[in-house]
């Protein structure tokens, strides 16, 4: 089974001793599967952002100029290498 590089970049005002998160992910695992695997090694991230196996409300992730969430693009199967950057939609920005 092919394996792909998952990369979780962090919007700064989301608490973390990193801003960007690597793993390897199976091929045929879907992109909210894959992005939870990966937000849960590391605990501050995860305690803000994941609620009940799910992305929290109130948080835009785009990938290839694409917000995944709204798109439903969460569901597609992951098939090539991916970056996610995570930006709370009320930023400041």
């Amino acid at each position: 089974m092919n394996q792909f590089t998952l990369t979780i970049i962090l919007h700064p005002s989301i608490p973390s001793s990193n801003r960007i998160l690597t793993g390897k992910i199976d091929g045929e695992t879907r992109i909210l599967d894959g992005l939870i695997s990966i937000l849960t090694t590391d605990k501050e991230a995860a305690n803000l952002l994941i609620i009940e196996n799910d992305i929290r409300p109130g948080y835009l992730l785009l990938s290839n100029k694409i917000e995944l969430k709204t798109t439903g693009f969460f569901n597609e199967k992951i098939k090539t290498d991916l970056e996610v950057r995570i930006i709370p939609i009320s930023h400041g920005g």
